[in-house]
């Protein structure tokens, strides 16, 4: 009986002894998130501002323009580059023409304001105003500021026998401001 009893234990122990054939079933999940990165505003992708009759505002005088706002959108963990530019270097141009006589421009400011480092005070464009902005959670859920523009007045002093007069020639200024998102 001891030798059967050995027996069985012997044959459960080479059983023991032989692994278990094994396999396994991997799945390896995969998706993507197409980068989404830009400025918009409710107006649609170009605003109109228009500061109206300048002819009767003093220089020392601006009329002030609300444009609506500008809310940001990025999804790059990098963040992203704002570049704010004039076309005419911060002055409304006679025909829209590029020109440096003052009497075929006017000067203006944009100002800008919002949370997460958006907003600066009314300031000229001079040349192209560039932040950077590193990626947040602010940025994922879309950051708002308000954007507003001021042209200065042009109104010239008074002639003889109180004649009207202006510091510019008569005519259509313009100037197109652009704010570029670029992603980083």
């Amino acid at each position: 009986m001891k030798t059967k009893i050995a027996l069985i234990a012997a044959g459960f122990a080479a059983f023991a002894a032989v692994p278990a054939s094994a396999q396994s079933l991997t799945y390896n999940l995969n998706a993507q998130v197409a980068p989404s990165c830009g400025v918009y505003n409710s107006g649609g992708a170009t605003v109109a501002v228009d500061f109206g009759q300048l002819a009767t505002v003093a220089t020392s005088s601006t009329v002030d323009v609300a444009a609506g706002e500008a809310t940001y959108r990025c999804n790059s963990v990098n963040g992203f580059t704002r570049t704010i530019t004039s076309q005419n270097n911060g002055y409304l141009t006679l025909g829209g023409q590029p020109t440096t006589d003052n009497a075929r421009r006017i000067r203006f400011n944009m100002a800008h304001t919002g949370d997460a480092g958006l907003s600066f005070a009314a300031q000229q464009l001079t040349s192209p105003v560039a932040t950077t902005f590193g990626g947040s959670t602010a940025f994922l859920a879309g950051e708002t500021g308000a954007v507003s523009f001021q042209a200065f007045g042009v109104q010239g002093a008074a002639g003889g026998n109180g004649a009207p007069g202006t510091t510019v020639y008569a005519g259509n200024y313009r100037d197109t401001v652009t704010i570029t998102v670029t992603a980083l």
